[in-house]
């Protein structure tokens, strides 16, 4: 084998993979498939693009092994701060249970229904404000449940 042969074979496989780890591991499948095609007796008249051939079938298969194999994306795994959360969420869920009927009631209203204050105002017949401080009051006696201090 020529050494150009090997440098334009590992550019070409760095570019494939875009890891240097892999790349030489596709070199080495392509030297040891030359080498095993001389073994058997074959003559390769043209090598430089028999290995680029047996570099790119390499380089995909390996692609697609690799799909097969991943089971999850990094991007999919559960991390820390999502289980901090979801726990959180539960146990604000748990304390709501534990709030007067008319505030549970209001606040289910408007963080499960998406019933906008106004709303609400004009259904209960009240002004506006008034359903704003119960939502208020709410809230901050949620928060003194689950034990988070106010964001103000």
């Amino acid at each position: 084998m020529d050494t150009t042969h090997l440098t334009r074979l590992r550019a070409r496989a760095r570019r494939l993979t875009r890891s240097p780890q892999d790349a030489e591991d596709l070199c080495h499948e392509v030297c040891l498939a030359i080498l095993e095609q001389e073994a058997m007796g074959a003559r390769i008249a043209r090598p430089l693009p028999y290995m680029m051939t047996v570099l790119r079938h390499a380089a995909s298969a390996r692609s697609r092994r690799m799909a097969r194999e991943t089971p999850l994306e990094v991007e999919h795994e559960p991390q820390v701060e999502d289980a901090a959360l979801a726990c959180l969420c539960s146990q604000v869920l748990a304390h709501m249970d534990d709030l007067p009927a008319p505030d549970r009631a209001l606040l289910r209203r408007v963080a499960f229904e998406g019933v906008t204050p106004s709303e609400l105002a004009v259904e209960m017949d009240l002004p506006v404000g008034t359903i704003m401080s119960r939502l208020a009051r709410a809230r901050a006696r949620l928060r003194e449940a689950v034990g988070i201090a106010s964001v103000f």
